[in-house]
């Protein structure tokens, strides 16, 4: 993977400066432009040659969840990485059934800030604990009706649900995948919540019912 070229778009300096500061310690990034507005975000965007844009749409007057959603409509290659404070799951599930790859609290320490960054540049999903509860919660208390189509996994959930039940720890997983130990772990939590399954014991049952491993 080439190394990449990051806007960061915040208007706040110091978390801006902050942020930059982070990014740069993962190695991997060539060139880091900060923007403080709507105007020079969308500027930069039609001038350079940007992977992955980070936006804090909280910052009141200056960047909103609205505009995030355009920048995913006019620019649906870029990758966005959400980093905000949290004060309406609606409004983080709004934005996330839009496509946006991953979405950060302030609170996230700087390892799962570079974790995110890498894991969206090599198209990957990426979303906190607080936003998962968030997902989770939208998905397991709705009162839709219950469809009697079996669970579908995904390919990469597929692949992982058969390394756990072949007795491989999270961070064995992650390193034969080259994924980060918390984008396994949140693999992990989503296959559990799909299934309705609390144990590797009933993980087990499962993959070998539908051919994943062998009894």
């Amino acid at each position: 993977m080439k190394d990449l070229n990051i806007l960061n778009a915040n208007a706040n300096v110091l978390m801006a400066n902050g942020l930059n500061a982070v990014l740069q310690k993962g190695g991997g990034v060539n060139n880091i432009q900060t923007v403080h507005t709507e105007e020079q975000m969308f500027t930069s965007l039609k001038n350079g040659d940007f992977e992955i844009i980070v936006i804090d749409p909280g910052s009141k007057e200056h960047f909103s969840f609205d505009s995030t959603i355009e920048l995913k409509s006019k620019y649906p290659d870029l990758k966005i990485l959400i980093i905000s404070d949290i004060e309406s799951p609606l409004e983080v599930l709004r934005v996330l059934e839009k496509g946006i790859q991953g979405y950060l609290t302030r609170q996230c320490d700087e390892a799962e800030v570079i974790h995110a960054v890498f894991a969206i540049a090599k198209g990957e999903k990426f979303y906190c604990n607080k936003v998962l509860d968030i997902i989770l919660n939208k998905q397991f208390t709705t009162d839709e009706i219950v469809s009697c189509e079996p669970t579908a996994l995904s390919a990469r959930e597929n692949e992982i649900t058969a390394l756990i039940t072949s007795g491989f720890t999270n961070k064995v997983i992650a390193t034969k995948l080259h994924l980060s130990h918390h984008t396994i772990h949140t693999h992990r939590r989503n296959i559990f919540q799909k299934l309705g399954i609390k144990s590797v014991t009933e993980l087990t049952m499962y993959a070998i019912n539908v051919g994943l491993i062998s009894n």
